[in-house]
């Protein structure tokens, strides 16, 4: 298997409390709704570089999806599988 860190863009808003809330992700494929956020934590994923990123597990269109945000550098990503065959270099 191989893993890549898959950039991702998303509208978000700072509740009153300070948390960081992502409510749309927006890819090429088109835009998905945040259902909901089942948890927020610090964690790093073991399988692609990232510096001290919150790991986020939304619902999305009815299924769980992790994504990360990565606070030093203000970016959103999440991480995607390939199996090694299928994988090419972009």
């Amino acid at each position: 298997m191989i893993y890549k860190r898959v950039p991702l863009a998303v509208d978000a808003v700072f509740t009153q409390n300070g948390t960081i809330k992502p409510k749309k992700i927006i890819l090429k494929e088109g835009v998905f709704i945040v259902d909901r956020v089942i948890s927020i934590r610090a964690r790093c994923p073991l399988t692609v570089s990232a510096i001290a990123p919150l790991e986020y597990t939304v619902i999305v269109e009815g299924c769980e999806k992790k994504i990360y945000f990565e606070p030093r550098s203000n970016q959103w990503f999440s991480v995607k599988r390939y199996e090694k065959q299928s994988y090419s270099a972009q």
